[in-house]
Parts: C-alpha cells; structure tokens; sequence
C-alpha cells in the first residue's frame, strides 16, 4: 500500500469532482447496432450472468494507482485544456482518496469519502471543506443517477450491486460486442452496456434515465489483469458456480476511461498506471482529519 503523504490530503475533491462536472448533461449518443438472434441473445445473457458472478466472488475489493487526467473543456469554463497527475486510492462501494500534485511530487490538493461524506483540502489556501455527497452543493456537480455510494464500480468498470434485468441485446456494429439493454429495479435507472463476452469485460457503459435520455457515457479501455480475492463460495446451494482457474482472467480494470459530453465538446481521460497488487483497504484508510492551522468549512 503507498503511504500517501498527509500534508497531501486536500486538493482531492477537484479531480473526483471534475469528471462529475463534465458528464452531466449529455447529449443524446447514438448507437450503431443492429438486432441479436434468440440464440445470441441467449447466449449473451448467460455470458454476462456468469461475468458478474464470476466478478462479484472472485475480483478484489480494492483499487491503488497513479492516475493522470486530460482536460478538454469548453462552455462552462470558458476553452480550457490541461493535465492532472497524482495517486488514486479506492475500495467498494464508495470509498476513494485521491492526492493532486505537481511536477516536484508537492501535494496541490485532496479528496476523501467514503461514499456518504466527503472531505477536501485546499493545501495553498489552508482550507478543509467537509459536508455530505447528498448536500445541495455537492449535487449541483454531480450528474443525474450518479451515485457517489458505488463510485468505485464506475472507476473498475463494473456495474453496481442491485437487482437488474437485461431487457435486450443488440449487436455492435463496429465491434465485436454486444450491447445489453440493462434495467435497475433499485434505482429506476437503465444502461446500455457494452460487452465483450470473450474478453469479459464492460466496454462502454451509457447510463439512462426513466425516458430514455442519456445522463452518463463512459468508454473502458486497455484492461489490467488484477488478483482475484479468495472466494467463499461452497459446492452447495443454489447460487454455488464451478469456476475454473481462468475465471480470474475476469478480475481486470480499465486502464484508461474516457468520459465525454455535449457532442464531445467537454471530454475527461483518466489513466491509472503503476497498480499495486495485493491491496487490502479498510474504512480507516480512507479517514481525513484536518491539520489545526487550516481553516474548516461545512459544506451544505
């Protein structure tokens, strides 16, 4: 595990927060498929079943890399181009911390949560700011359908727990993949997922609301093999599933995660590189105390 420095911890919240500002809104995606076969269609669901089991027993719990973000805005902040680099750490469901720093590895701000309350430093101004990811101000930066509660299944390229229901599968016409038209009884949400059944893995996930219309879309690329946890899974009972030693090829995250928005005027790639692997995280990581000298805002 890295040891982050802790005069770091506070310029976090901008580059999490950033990729939130930038994917409310989107337009409308179109999507080039043409219709699955009953057999395909079988097929499909079976494979993408099996994925998220395989997934949900089998894949870590846990997320600790360097990152680099690419900004290319334009509108809101007027044309703005520019590059984030710094240390990711994140646990599921919601828990992540992320230190910004400069070209001399100096800390330039921090974010921590743990999926419910969120703390940030501004390291140059002295100030902490802390509130809740269902405050006003927090969701006036945060797109529809976001939820901050299962933020790191979006960075790993998985979908969240909850009840789902694939309503239709579609061929990609360009890919060698298969969009599934994904329903969220918890949320009242839906996605269209890109899958790969091969590979195992979610290409492209495009999350919409209850009329169709597109809120988040978010392309995973250059997949990393992980370690797979220990399954605690038996031979008996009914959700009990043979998995062979490959199945833990299925534990990859996305390398590299482009966001877009608006037609793609606004765009955010995010690019983790140096993994450690065998990470174990606790809740503990993930708390941020302020330093005494620093000013402490609530945020509301």
């Amino acid at each position: 595990m890295r040891v982050l420095p802790y005069h770091g911890l506070t310029y976090c919240t901008l580059l999490l927060c950033v990729p939130l500002f930038l994917i409310q809104g989107c337009s409308r995606t179109v999507l080039q498929t043409y219709p699955a076969s009953e057999q395909e269609f079988a097929l499909v669901t079976e494979a993408f079943t099996h994925y998220q089991a395989v997934i949900t027993e089998l894949c870590g719990c846990c997320l600790d890399a360097e990152i680099d973000v690419s900004l290319s805005v334009s509108g809101w902040f007027s044309d703005h181009t520019g590059n984030l680099t710094g240390y990711l750490q994140a646990m599921e469901p919601g828990f992540m911390k992320f230190i910004s720093v400069n070209p001399l590895g100096q800390p330039l701000f921090i974010f921590a949560t743990n999926g419910n309350i969120f703390k940030s430093f501004d390291i140059f101004a002295q100030k902490a700011y802390a509130g809740s990811v269902h405050s006003n101000a927090y969701k006036k930066f945060a797109p529809p359908g976001f939820d901050p509660g299962f933020s790191y299944y979006w960075l790993t390229g998985r979908l969240q727990p909850g009840n789902i229901r694939i309503m239709a599968v579609m061929r990609d016409r360009e890919q060698d993949a298969f969009w599934l038209q994904i329903d969220h009884a918890d949320s009242g949400m839906g996605s269209m997922v890109l899958f790969d059944p091969e590979d195992k893995v979610i290409l492209r996930h495009v999350l919409r609301d209850d009329r169709d219309a597109h809120l988040v879309d978010v392309i995973y690329k250059e997949h990393q093999l992980l370690p797979e946890r220990e399954s605690g899974l038996t031979d008996s009972g009914p959700a009990a599933v043979p998995y062979s030693p490959a199945e833990s090829d299925g534990c990859r995250v996305p390398a590299r995660i482009m966001v877009s928005s608006k037609g793609g005027s606004e765009q955010v790639e995010i690019k983790l590189h140096s993994m450690l692997r065998d990470i174990h995280f606790s809740a503990v990581d993930f708390q941020i105390e302020a330093p005494d000298n620093f000013e402490q805002l609530l945020v509301e």
